[in-house]
């Protein structure tokens, strides 16, 4: 009887309940489910949010924390600086790669977003060697003189470690583009992240004029655009739904600034799965901030949900999801945003047949074929590699 694959999955940075995070766990049990042997490693686990991010997965194991003389420094000396602190970790983590390598067929990293020396393989969500061009890109963030050093040293050292010879795994093919440009890499595999299609395709009901949006409340985020949007439209109830963070204050103070006056927006933060789920059964549309999301779980959710989404027209929610609902469910401005949401609000059969090809469209997101399209990706990486 020949013995199952062993796998060892390696994300660095066990810090927050965030896509990268979700993202592990479900290849982690994909992996398991496809009949592979899997381990997960990291080097820093935070044992708050990984309770957080694990309730009610009595299936997912704690991972085995890779600790060493070098990750107290980096923490202590690098604690704001969050994304250097990360490659230095992985870093890091190269000598212990090693070590695992005579107890495993193939490393898979998920954290770095570099495509490194010492692993088989890595899913990269964002490449970092991209970082500065694309805050640069993004005109409403004003970076100040040390924040593009810091960008610029981020690239820099990104590219430093990266082996354009080994094969990526990205979440959309608006990402995959910018890993090809950044790292020269040419095997680039799209596989995107799952959804709960089963669960989220039963909810339903009297659905009205109600607007829901779901995203961390963070600069990069532009949530503050929201009451913006629901200020244009006193006819519809508007939801912003998020998670915060000790940094989350000073936008918590500005959305409740812009919002002074509305009675249709309602701000709720930090809310159990269980509520967004009632939102997610009365809301009609769901409104992503102008924001260039890499995938958007936020985004395939609501889609499988039945709700109808406006998103920004850029990024890989509007090129992998939206764009193939209808083009006309993108906007690149306040007021264009406003318009289209008014226009299917005006147009209930046309929000109807949204709602249903939305639902159609993210059939192609569910765990399922997530897991056929993660076992494609592993047995090609060895002709001699897959599930038993």
């Amino acid at each position: 009887m020949e013995r199952p694959v062993k796998i060892a999955l390696v994300h660095p940075r066990h810090e927050g309940v965030n896509g990268g995070e979700r993202l592990t766990l479900d290849m982690y049990r994909a992996l398991r489910d496809l009949g592979y042997e899997v381990d997960l490693y990291t080097a820093h686990l935070n044992e708050d949010t990984w309770q957080l991010l694990t309730d009610g997965m009595d299936d997912i194991p704690r991972p085995t924390v890779l600790r060493g003389p070098l990750m107290e420094p980096i923490d202590r000396l690098f604690n704001r600086t969050l994304v250097l602190r990360a490659l230095l970790t992985t870093l890091y983590l190269g000598k212990h790669a090693k070590k695992l390598r005579h107890r495993y067929d193939l490393i898979i990293e998920t954290g770095s977003n570099v495509p490194l020396k010492w692993a088989d393989a890595t899913y990269v969500h964002f490449p970092l060697a991209e970082l500065l061009r694309y805050y640069l890109y993004i005109e409403h963030l004003k970076l100040s003189l040390h924040e593009k050093v810091y960008n610029s040293l981020i690239a820099w050292l990104a590219r430093s470690i990266a082996d354009r010879t080994k094969p990526v795994m990205t979440n959309s093919t608006w990402i995959a583009k910018y890993v090809r440009e950044a790292y020269g890499s040419q095997r680039v595999y799209v596989v995107h992240p799952p959804v709960n299609v089963k669960e989220l395709s039963t909810l339903g009901g009297d659905r009205g004029k109600v607007v829901l949006t779901v995203s961390r409340i963070d600069w990069d985020k532009r949530v503050t655009e929201i009451p913006e949007i629901a200020r244009l439209l006193p006819e519809a109830e508007f939801y912003l739904v998020g998670s915060t963070s000790s940094s989350s204050g000073p936008i918590l103070n500005l959305i409740e600034e812009r919002a002074r006056g509305l009675r249709n927006f309602h701000l709720e933060t930090n809310v159990p799965r269980k509520r967004i789920f009632e939102l997610m059964s009365q809301a009609s549309i769901y409104l992503h901030p102008p924001h260039a999301e890499h995938f958007g779980i936020a985004i395939a959710e609501a889609a499988a949900a039945g709700l109808v989404p406006v998103v920004y027209r850029d990024g890989g929610g509007w090129t992998d999801i939206v764009s193939r609902i209808d083009q006309g469910l993108g906007y690149t401005s306040v007021e264009e945003a406003a318009h289209i949401i008014r226009w299917l609000f005006n147009e209930p059969g046309r929000l109807k047949a949204l709602s249903a090809r939305a639902r159609e469209v993210a059939k192609g997101f569910s765990y399922e074929r997530f897991k056929e399209r993660l076992n494609e990706v592993i047995s090609s990486l060895s002709p001699d590699i897959s599930a038993k």
